[in-house]
C-alpha cells in the first residue's frame, strides 16, 4: 500500500457498514456526504479491493468489506483502550478491576455507583461481566474476576469466597400492564396464588430462586412456575406477553419494559439479599476500594 490506513478511515469504514447508508453515517460525523464517499472510495483503493457493493443503489458489503469488519472494529476498540490507559500512567499505574456481577446489579447498581468510583480513582480500569452466582465463584477461584456482585448471604465453606452482605433488597411483582392486578396497587403476597410465575432455574440462580419459593410458602402457597428462563430481560419479555407475573428484585425494575407495571408487595419479608464477593486469599487493593463503595451505596434510593 502506498499508504498507512488511518483509524480515522477505519472509523468512516465502520459506520458505513453499520448504517449501510453513507448519509445515514455522515451523520454520525456531522460531516458532507461526498466527503465520506471519497474517504471510502480512498480506503478501497488503498486496500485495491471493493468493500462495498453499489449495484441496484443499494449499499452491501462485500466479502472483503464482511471481513474487515471484525478487524476494523478490533483496531479501533484497541485504539481507544490505549487512548484511556496512556494518560494515567502520570498517576498511580493503571490497575484492571475485573468485576463479575449479576443482571438485576449491572442496570440498576452499577451505573450508580461506577461513574464517581471512578472519577475519584481514575488509575483503575474496570472490566465487568454479566455472570451469575456459580459463575462468580468459579471466576473468583480461577482468578478470572477480583469481585462479584452476587446474592450470596455467606461465604460456605471451601469456596474461598468472602462475602460482605450489602443489604436486603425488597421484591417487586412485575406484572402485564392489561392484566387486572395491574390497577390494584400493592400487591399481597397471598394473591399470587394458584398464578404461574416466570423466573430463574434453580441450577441457575439457587439463591434467589430459595428466596422466592421461601417467602411464598411463608406467604401460604407454593410458587407455581410455568415458565423458567436465564435472564432478566427475558423474565420480562415473558411478562410483557402475558404469561405469567414474575417477583424480582427492586433493582430489575430499572430495567423499563413496555407493557409491564412494577407493583410493591406489602409483605416486609419479601426480600432478597444482595452481597459482593471476593477472594478470600487476598483481593487487590481496586476490588476492596469497590467493595466499600458499594457498601456506602445502601440502602438505594427509591
Amino acid at each position: 500500500m502506498a499508504d498507512m490506513v488511518e483509524l480515522r478511515q477505519l472509523r468512516y469504514f465502520l459506520a458505513v457498514a453499520e448504517e449501510l447508508s453513507v448519509t445515514a453515517a455522515a451523520r454520525r460525523f456531522h460531516m458532507a456526504q461526498p466527503a465520506l464517499s471519497q474517504a471510502i472510495t480512498k480506503l478501497e483503493r488503498q486496500l485495491g479491493v471493493a468493500l462495498f457493493d453499489r449495484a441496484g443503489g443499494r449499499l452491501r458489503l462485500t466479502a472483503a468489506g464482511r471481513l474487515l469488519v471484525p478487524e476494523a472494529g478490533a483496531l479501533v476498540e484497541r485504539a481507544r483502550e490505549v487512548t484511556e490507559l496512556v494518560p494515567r500512567a502520570q498517576g498511580p499505574e493503571p490497575t484492571v478491576l475485573r468485576v463479575g456481577s449479576i443482571t438485576s446489579a449491572v442496570s440498576g447498581l452499577l451505573p450508580r455507583v461506577l461513574p464517581a468510583f471512578l472519577a475519584a480513582h481514575p488509575w483503575v480500569v474496570p472490566r465487568v461481566s454479566e455472570l451469575g452466582q456459580r459463575a462468580q465463584l468459579a471466576a473468583l477461584r480461577a482468578g478470572d474476576i477480583d469481585l462479584g456482585v452476587c446474592r450470596l448471604a455467606g461465604a460456605e465453606p471451601g469456596t474461598g469466597a468472602e462475602v460482605l452482605p450489602l443489604f436486603d433488597e425488597p421484591l417487586r411483582c412485575a406484572v402485564p400492564a392489561s392484566h387486572p392486578l395491574a390497577a390494584c396497587g400493592p400487591l399481597s403476597l397471598g394473591e399470587l396464588a394458584g398464578r404461574d410465575l416466570v423466573g430463574f432455574p434453580r441450577s441457575l440462580a439457587p439463591v434467589a430462586y430459595d428466596t422466592i419459593v421461601a417467602v411464598c410458602m411463608r406467604a401460604g402457597f407454593s410458587p407455581r412456575f410455568g415458565h423458567e428462563v436465564h435472564n432478566d430481560q427475558a423474565i420480562l419479555g415473558l411478562v410483557a406477553c402475558g404469561l405469567g407475573l414474575a417477583l424480582v428484585p427492586e433493582l430489575t425494575t430499572r430495567m423499563t419494559m413496555p407493557g409491564v407495571v412494577y407493583l410493591r408487595i406489602v409483605e416486609e419479608y419479601a426480600v432478597t439479599p444482595l452481597s459482593v464477593v471476593v477472594s478470600a486469599a487476598g483481593p487487590p487493593e481496586a476490588a476492596l476500594l469497590l467493595r466499600e463503595a458499594l457498601s456506602r451505596a445502601f440502602p438505594p434510593a427509591g
